[in-house]
Protein backbone atom coordinates (compact mmCIF):
# COMPACT_ATOMS: atom_id res chain seq x y z
CA UNK A 1 0.00 0.00 0.00
CA UNK A 2 1.27 3.46 -0.91
CA UNK A 3 1.72 5.91 1.91
CA UNK A 4 -0.34 9.11 1.85
CA UNK A 5 2.45 10.96 3.65
CA UNK A 6 5.73 12.41 2.46
CA UNK A 7 8.41 13.06 5.08
CA UNK A 8 5.73 13.20 7.74
CA UNK A 9 3.62 15.78 5.87
CA UNK A 10 0.10 14.64 4.83
CA UNK A 11 -0.20 14.48 1.03
CA UNK A 12 -3.27 16.70 0.95
CA UNK A 13 -1.32 19.41 2.81
CA UNK A 14 1.61 19.07 0.44
CA UNK A 15 -0.70 19.34 -2.55
CA UNK A 16 -2.26 22.47 -1.05
CA UNK A 17 1.19 23.99 -0.58
CA UNK A 18 2.04 23.22 -4.18
CA UNK A 19 -1.10 25.01 -5.35
CA UNK A 20 -0.29 28.02 -3.17
CA UNK A 21 3.27 28.17 -4.52
CA UNK A 22 1.98 27.95 -8.08
CA UNK A 23 -0.46 30.78 -7.41
CA UNK A 24 2.31 32.91 -5.89
CA UNK A 25 4.46 32.27 -8.96
CA UNK A 26 1.64 33.31 -11.30
CA UNK A 27 0.95 36.43 -9.29
CA UNK A 28 4.61 37.37 -9.43
CA UNK A 29 4.85 36.67 -13.15
CA UNK A 30 1.57 38.33 -14.11
CA UNK A 31 1.11 40.99 -11.48
CA UNK A 32 -0.65 43.39 -13.84
CA UNK A 33 -3.17 40.81 -15.06
CA UNK A 34 -3.95 39.68 -11.50
CA UNK A 35 -5.12 43.22 -10.71
CA UNK A 36 -7.86 43.12 -13.34
CA UNK A 37 -11.37 43.71 -12.07
CA UNK A 38 -14.44 42.63 -14.01
CA UNK A 39 -16.89 45.50 -13.68
CA UNK A 40 -20.44 45.83 -15.00
CA UNK A 41 -21.77 49.16 -16.19
CA UNK A 42 -24.97 50.35 -17.92
CA UNK A 43 -24.95 50.91 -21.66
CA UNK A 44 -27.64 51.15 -24.32
CA UNK A 45 -28.66 49.11 -27.34
CA UNK A 46 -29.12 50.80 -30.72
CA UNK A 47 -30.27 48.94 -33.82
CA UNK A 48 -28.11 51.15 -36.04
CA UNK A 49 -26.27 54.47 -36.14
CA UNK A 50 -29.39 56.32 -37.22
CA UNK A 51 -30.88 55.47 -33.83
CA UNK A 52 -27.63 56.36 -32.10
CA UNK A 53 -27.82 59.86 -33.58
CA UNK A 54 -31.52 60.40 -32.90
CA UNK A 55 -33.05 58.15 -30.24
CA UNK A 56 -32.65 56.89 -26.69
CA UNK A 57 -31.19 53.39 -26.64
CA UNK A 58 -32.64 50.37 -24.89
CA UNK A 59 -30.80 49.73 -21.57
CA UNK A 60 -28.33 46.85 -21.43
CA UNK A 61 -25.67 45.77 -18.93
CA UNK A 62 -22.13 45.50 -20.30
CA UNK A 63 -18.89 44.65 -18.55
CA UNK A 64 -15.24 45.44 -18.91
CA UNK A 65 -11.89 44.63 -17.31
CA UNK A 66 -10.42 47.48 -15.28
CA UNK A 67 -6.71 47.55 -14.49
CA UNK A 68 -4.96 50.28 -12.53
CA UNK A 69 -1.31 51.25 -13.04
CA UNK A 70 1.06 49.70 -10.50
CA UNK A 71 2.53 53.09 -9.67
CA UNK A 72 -0.23 55.62 -10.33
CA UNK A 73 0.74 59.27 -10.50
CA UNK A 74 -0.29 61.65 -7.75
CA UNK A 75 -3.83 62.94 -8.01
CA UNK A 76 -6.47 61.65 -10.38
CA UNK A 77 -5.53 58.94 -12.87
CA UNK A 78 -5.77 59.18 -16.64
CA UNK A 79 -7.55 56.27 -18.31
CA UNK A 80 -7.93 54.51 -21.66
CA UNK A 81 -10.95 52.60 -22.94
CA UNK A 82 -9.90 49.62 -25.10
CA UNK A 83 -12.47 48.51 -27.70
CA UNK A 84 -12.04 45.03 -29.21
CA UNK A 85 -12.46 43.80 -32.76
CA UNK A 86 -14.66 41.24 -34.50
CA UNK A 87 -13.07 38.28 -32.71
CA UNK A 88 -14.05 39.65 -29.29
CA UNK A 89 -11.66 40.46 -26.46
CA UNK A 90 -8.25 39.01 -27.36
CA UNK A 91 -5.11 38.26 -25.38
CA UNK A 92 -3.38 41.18 -27.10
CA UNK A 93 -6.02 43.53 -25.66
CA UNK A 94 -5.66 42.36 -22.06
CA UNK A 95 -2.13 40.97 -22.24
CA UNK A 96 -0.32 43.64 -24.25
CA UNK A 97 -2.21 46.89 -24.68
CA UNK A 98 -3.66 47.09 -21.18
CA UNK A 99 -0.24 46.55 -19.48
CA UNK A 100 1.35 48.87 -22.06
CA UNK A 101 -0.90 51.77 -21.06
CA UNK A 102 -0.64 50.82 -17.37
CA UNK A 103 3.12 51.26 -17.58
CA UNK A 104 2.55 54.73 -19.04
CA UNK A 105 0.47 55.61 -15.98
CA UNK A 106 -3.04 55.02 -17.36
CA UNK A 107 -5.84 52.93 -15.94
CA UNK A 108 -7.29 50.70 -18.66
CA UNK A 109 -10.83 49.49 -19.23
CA UNK A 110 -11.14 46.67 -21.79
CA UNK A 111 -14.82 46.68 -22.74
CA UNK A 112 -16.48 43.43 -23.84
CA UNK A 113 -19.31 44.30 -26.24
CA UNK A 114 -19.96 40.70 -27.33
CA UNK A 115 -20.24 38.34 -24.36
CA UNK A 116 -23.10 40.27 -22.66
CA UNK A 117 -24.97 40.02 -25.97
CA UNK A 118 -24.40 36.27 -26.21
CA UNK A 119 -21.93 36.50 -29.10
CA UNK A 120 -18.34 35.22 -29.33
CA UNK A 121 -17.32 36.57 -32.73
CA UNK A 122 -18.72 38.52 -35.68
CA UNK A 123 -15.91 37.64 -38.09
CA UNK A 124 -18.22 35.51 -40.25
CA UNK A 125 -21.36 37.61 -39.71
CA UNK A 126 -21.15 41.25 -38.65
CA UNK A 127 -24.93 41.48 -38.27
CA UNK A 128 -24.79 39.42 -35.06
CA UNK A 129 -24.04 42.61 -33.14
CA UNK A 130 -25.27 46.04 -34.21
CA UNK A 131 -22.57 48.17 -35.78
CA UNK A 132 -23.59 50.87 -33.31
CA UNK A 133 -22.99 48.66 -30.25
CA UNK A 134 -19.24 49.18 -29.88
CA UNK A 135 -19.57 52.95 -30.24
CA UNK A 136 -22.42 53.19 -27.72
CA UNK A 137 -20.58 50.97 -25.24
CA UNK A 138 -17.48 53.16 -25.55
CA UNK A 139 -19.50 56.30 -24.77
CA UNK A 140 -21.04 54.70 -21.69
CA UNK A 141 -17.63 53.42 -20.58
CA UNK A 142 -16.43 57.03 -20.77
CA UNK A 143 -19.41 58.15 -18.68
CA UNK A 144 -18.79 55.36 -16.14
CA UNK A 145 -15.10 56.15 -15.72
CA UNK A 146 -15.68 59.91 -15.58
CA UNK A 147 -18.08 59.42 -12.65
CA UNK A 148 -15.42 57.54 -10.65
CA UNK A 149 -13.51 60.03 -8.44
CA UNK A 150 -10.26 58.10 -8.99
CA UNK A 151 -10.12 59.11 -12.65
CA UNK A 152 -9.61 62.42 -14.40
CA UNK A 153 -12.72 62.95 -16.56
CA UNK A 154 -10.77 65.27 -18.86
CA UNK A 155 -8.03 62.71 -19.52
CA UNK A 156 -9.84 59.59 -20.70
CA UNK A 157 -8.88 58.35 -24.16
CA UNK A 158 -9.88 55.45 -26.39
CA UNK A 159 -8.00 52.96 -28.55
CA UNK A 160 -9.92 50.47 -30.66
CA UNK A 161 -9.16 47.68 -33.10
CA UNK A 162 -11.10 46.84 -36.30
CA UNK A 163 -14.76 47.18 -35.19
CA UNK A 164 -13.40 48.84 -32.08
CA UNK A 165 -11.27 51.06 -34.31
CA UNK A 166 -14.42 52.24 -36.03
CA UNK A 167 -15.86 52.98 -32.58
CA UNK A 168 -12.70 54.90 -31.72
CA UNK A 169 -13.23 56.99 -34.85
CA UNK A 170 -16.97 57.50 -34.46
CA UNK A 171 -16.87 58.43 -30.76
CA UNK A 172 -15.20 61.63 -31.98
CA UNK A 173 -18.45 62.55 -33.79
CA UNK A 174 -20.23 65.31 -31.85
CA UNK A 175 -23.77 64.41 -32.90
CA UNK A 176 -23.34 60.83 -31.65
CA UNK A 177 -21.77 62.07 -28.42
CA UNK A 178 -24.54 64.60 -27.79
CA UNK A 179 -27.37 62.15 -28.35
CA UNK A 180 -25.93 59.11 -26.56
CA UNK A 181 -24.61 60.96 -23.51
CA UNK A 182 -27.36 63.60 -23.49
CA UNK A 183 -27.15 65.07 -19.95
CA UNK A 184 -23.41 64.34 -20.00
CA UNK A 185 -22.68 65.77 -23.44
CA UNK A 186 -19.96 67.94 -21.88
CA UNK A 187 -17.89 64.74 -21.74
CA UNK A 188 -15.63 63.76 -24.60
CA UNK A 189 -12.67 61.48 -25.11
CA UNK A 190 -9.34 63.25 -24.70
CA UNK A 191 -7.86 61.34 -27.65
CA UNK A 192 -8.81 58.67 -30.17
CA UNK A 193 -6.56 55.93 -31.58
CA UNK A 194 -8.41 53.94 -34.28
CA UNK A 195 -6.36 50.89 -35.29
CA UNK A 196 -7.22 49.29 -38.68
CA UNK A 197 -10.82 50.59 -38.59
CA UNK A 198 -13.44 50.22 -41.28
CA UNK A 199 -13.94 53.59 -42.97
CA UNK A 200 -16.19 52.89 -45.94
CA UNK A 201 -19.44 53.93 -44.28
CA UNK A 202 -18.13 55.92 -41.31
CA UNK A 203 -18.16 59.31 -43.02
CA UNK A 204 -20.71 61.45 -41.18
CA UNK A 205 -21.18 65.11 -42.04
CA UNK A 206 -23.23 67.91 -40.55
CA UNK A 207 -23.65 71.19 -42.42
CA UNK A 208 -20.63 70.32 -44.53
CA UNK A 209 -18.45 69.53 -41.48
CA UNK A 210 -17.06 66.17 -40.39
CA UNK A 211 -18.67 67.06 -37.04
CA UNK A 212 -15.70 65.99 -34.91
CA UNK A 213 -15.06 67.06 -31.33
CA UNK A 214 -11.58 68.26 -32.30
CA UNK A 215 -9.82 65.84 -29.92
CA UNK A 216 -6.45 64.54 -31.20
CA UNK A 217 -6.62 61.39 -33.32
CA UNK A 218 -4.00 58.87 -34.47
CA UNK A 219 -5.00 56.26 -37.07
CA UNK A 220 -2.90 53.06 -37.25
CA UNK A 221 -3.29 50.98 -40.42
CA UNK A 222 -1.71 48.10 -42.32
CA UNK A 223 -0.43 48.51 -45.86
CA UNK A 224 -1.48 44.93 -46.79
CA UNK A 225 -4.83 44.97 -44.98
CA UNK A 226 -7.38 43.12 -47.14
CA UNK A 227 -10.02 43.21 -44.40
CA UNK A 228 -10.41 46.98 -43.84
CA UNK A 229 -8.07 48.54 -46.44
CA UNK A 230 -6.20 51.66 -45.39
CA UNK A 231 -7.04 53.50 -48.61
CA UNK A 232 -10.63 54.07 -47.53
CA UNK A 233 -9.51 55.66 -44.27
CA UNK A 234 -6.86 57.80 -45.94
CA UNK A 235 -9.48 59.54 -48.05
CA UNK A 236 -11.49 60.40 -44.95
CA UNK A 237 -8.42 61.36 -42.91
CA UNK A 238 -7.25 63.87 -45.51
CA UNK A 239 -10.62 65.59 -45.41
CA UNK A 240 -10.58 65.71 -41.61
CA UNK A 241 -7.02 67.02 -41.55
CA UNK A 242 -8.05 69.94 -43.76
CA UNK A 243 -10.90 70.78 -41.40
CA UNK A 244 -9.04 70.10 -38.14
CA UNK A 245 -5.41 71.03 -38.85
CA UNK A 246 -2.73 69.82 -36.50
CA UNK A 247 -4.78 67.32 -34.48
CA UNK A 248 -5.28 64.31 -36.79
CA UNK A 249 -2.38 62.04 -37.74
CA UNK A 250 -1.94 58.55 -39.15
CA UNK A 251 0.54 55.75 -39.79
CA UNK A 252 0.40 53.08 -42.48
CA UNK A 253 2.78 50.17 -41.81
CA UNK A 254 4.10 48.73 -45.08
CA UNK A 255 3.63 44.97 -45.23
CA UNK A 256 1.28 44.82 -42.24
CA UNK A 257 -1.94 42.83 -42.37
CA UNK A 258 -5.14 43.40 -40.42
CA UNK A 259 -4.61 42.77 -36.68
CA UNK A 260 -0.89 43.44 -37.11
CA UNK A 261 -0.56 43.82 -33.34
CA UNK A 262 -1.23 40.10 -32.90
CA UNK A 263 1.87 37.90 -33.00
CA UNK A 264 0.39 34.40 -33.38
CA UNK A 265 1.10 34.01 -37.07
CA UNK A 266 -0.62 35.23 -40.23
CA UNK A 267 -3.94 33.47 -40.83
CA UNK A 268 -6.37 33.39 -43.74
CA UNK A 269 -9.96 33.33 -42.51
CA UNK A 270 -11.92 31.80 -45.37
CA UNK A 271 -15.35 32.85 -44.07
CA UNK A 272 -14.35 36.26 -42.74
CA UNK A 273 -16.48 38.99 -44.30
CA UNK A 274 -15.10 42.20 -45.79
CA UNK A 275 -16.57 45.24 -47.56
CA UNK A 276 -13.27 45.95 -49.36
CA UNK A 277 -15.00 45.84 -52.76
CA UNK A 278 -17.78 48.21 -51.69
CA UNK A 279 -17.90 51.92 -52.52
CA UNK A 280 -17.59 54.59 -49.84
CA UNK A 281 -20.75 56.21 -48.59
CA UNK A 282 -21.31 59.45 -46.71
CA UNK A 283 -24.17 60.36 -44.37
CA UNK A 284 -25.65 63.78 -43.63
CA UNK A 285 -26.56 63.60 -39.93
CA UNK A 286 -29.41 66.14 -39.73
CA UNK A 287 -31.38 64.63 -42.62
CA UNK A 288 -29.82 61.16 -42.43
CA UNK A 289 -29.57 61.16 -46.22
CA UNK A 290 -26.90 58.97 -47.74
CA UNK A 291 -24.89 59.26 -50.90
CA UNK A 292 -22.05 57.53 -52.70
CA UNK A 293 -18.85 59.52 -52.21
CA UNK A 294 -17.60 58.85 -55.74
CA UNK A 295 -20.63 59.78 -57.82
CA UNK A 296 -22.90 61.54 -55.36
CA UNK A 297 -25.81 59.14 -55.99
CA UNK A 298 -28.41 59.32 -53.21
CA UNK A 299 -29.20 56.13 -51.28
CA UNK A 300 -32.08 55.19 -49.02
CA UNK A 301 -31.34 53.11 -45.94
CA UNK A 302 -32.68 50.06 -47.79
CA UNK A 303 -30.54 50.93 -50.82
CA UNK A 304 -27.41 51.04 -48.69
CA UNK A 305 -28.23 47.77 -46.96
CA UNK A 306 -28.69 46.05 -50.32
CA UNK A 307 -25.53 47.67 -51.67
CA UNK A 308 -23.37 46.36 -48.86
CA UNK A 309 -25.04 42.97 -48.89
CA UNK A 310 -24.30 42.55 -52.60
CA UNK A 311 -20.71 43.81 -52.52
CA UNK A 312 -19.62 41.99 -49.36
CA UNK A 313 -16.94 39.32 -49.98
CA UNK A 314 -15.43 36.54 -47.90
CA UNK A 315 -11.81 35.72 -47.17
CA UNK A 316 -9.52 37.94 -45.08
CA UNK A 317 -5.93 37.83 -43.81
CA UNK A 318 -5.13 38.67 -40.20
CA UNK A 319 -2.21 38.64 -37.78
CA UNK A 320 1.57 38.93 -37.78
CA UNK A 321 4.46 36.49 -37.51
CA UNK A 322 6.31 38.60 -34.95
CA UNK A 323 6.14 41.77 -32.85
CA UNK A 324 7.58 44.06 -35.53
CA UNK A 325 4.43 46.04 -36.28
CA UNK A 326 3.18 45.93 -32.71
CA UNK A 327 6.42 47.52 -31.54
CA UNK A 328 6.22 50.16 -34.27
CA UNK A 329 2.65 50.97 -33.26
CA UNK A 330 3.57 51.11 -29.56
CA UNK A 331 6.34 53.62 -30.26
CA UNK A 332 4.04 55.74 -32.41
CA UNK A 333 1.32 55.71 -29.75
CA UNK A 334 3.77 56.80 -27.06
CA UNK A 335 5.11 59.60 -29.27
CA UNK A 336 1.53 60.69 -29.99
CA UNK A 337 0.65 60.76 -26.28
CA UNK A 338 3.75 62.84 -25.55
CA UNK A 339 2.91 65.24 -28.35
CA UNK A 340 -0.58 65.89 -27.01
CA UNK A 341 0.81 66.13 -23.45
CA UNK A 342 -1.05 63.11 -22.05
CA UNK A 343 2.30 61.84 -20.72
CA UNK A 344 5.58 63.62 -19.94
Amino acid sequence: MKSNKTSGVPWRHLRLCMHILAAIFLLAAFGVASAQQKIYFPSAEYANKFEMAKKVGKPIQIFGYLTLPENPPAGKISAVVIAHGSAGVQSKDTGFWAPYFNKLGFATFVVDSFTPRGVESTVDDQSLVSNAADTADAFFALKFLAADPRFDADRIGIIGFSRGGTASNETATKSFRDNVLRDNKNLQFAFHIPAYPGCQNSRFRKNGSFDKTGAPMLFLMGGKDDYTPAAFCLDQIKGMQAEYPGVIDYRVYDGAHHSFDGNQGVHYLRMGTSTRECPMTETDIPSWSRRLVAGGERLSLDDERKLYKDCMVRGVTVGSFDNKYREMAAKDVEAFLRKIKMID
